[in-house]
């Protein structure tokens, strides 16, 4: 009986635990996002998260070890999603290049549209990082293998295409995806009226635009 009545309260330590850890990766992300990477101290996230520095510590290790699992845990989820969108593609047996180019960008789009501002970060987060060729071999291997993946897939229908031409479409893809995500502001300065108010509401023309570009640049 007294076991039974201890394992409430380990249970409620690990729960406490977990969202502590949360709450360091959460402020953790917020902040890389906003300033970047070099600009972000220890005890910034700290602060942000309101936790001690022992405590960011023991959850997220060093600055470097916390960076990678703050990329980590979202890239996970983003390569299921897109794993099993590829998946359901294969088994049809029946899917263009465009079905390829949505199954890529559409999940990315509906959790960043799910109104979680961390996801929002996390998107302002890698659109610093594509374009600062340093952080690519700490994080290649969070995303490149399912890029390859998809890849393979369009080999796979268009076999005589340059797989060099197709990585640059699928690059360029993914930078005007992580652009819309990340801010809307200038779309809606040029354009002159409200932008849509959800990433996935850009699905349609962000598809034909990346799609159009990659049947172009395979002709």
């Amino acid at each position: 009986m007294a076991k039974q009545a201890e394992k409430p309260s380990s249970d409620g330590r690990v729960a406490r635990g977990e969202m502590t850890r949360a709450k360091v990766l959460d402020a953790a992300e917020r902040c890389f996002a906003a300033t970047g990477f070099d600009a972000v101290s220890i005890r910034q996230i700290a602060a942000e998260s309101g936790v001690t520095l022992g405590v960011v510590g023991f959850h997220g290790g060093s600055k470097e070890e916390l960076f990678l699992t703050v990329l980590s845990r979202r890239a996970e989820a983003l390569n299921k999603l897109r794993r099993e969108a590829l998946k359901a593609l294969r088994e049809t047996e029946d899917y263009t290049l465009d079905d390829l180019v949505d199954a890529y960008i559409t999940p990315y789009l509906t959790i960043a549209s799910r109104g979680d501002p961390q996801w929002r970060a996390y998107a302002q987060l890698i659109a610093r990082l594509v374009s600062d060729d340093r952080y690519f071999p700490e994080v290649r291997e969070l995303y490149d293998p399912v890029a390859r993946e998809f890849l393979d897939a369009m080999i796979d229908l268009k076999p005589n295409a340059d797989r060099q031409v197709l990585a640059t479409v699928l690059t360029l893809t993914v930078s005007s995806m992580l652009s819309i995500v990340a801010s809307s502001i200038r779309v809606e300065a040029l354009a002159g009226k409200p932008a849509p108010t959800t990433p996935l509401e850009y699905r349609k023309v962000l598809l034909d635009f990346c799609s159009g570009g990659l049947a172009r640049a395979i002709e």
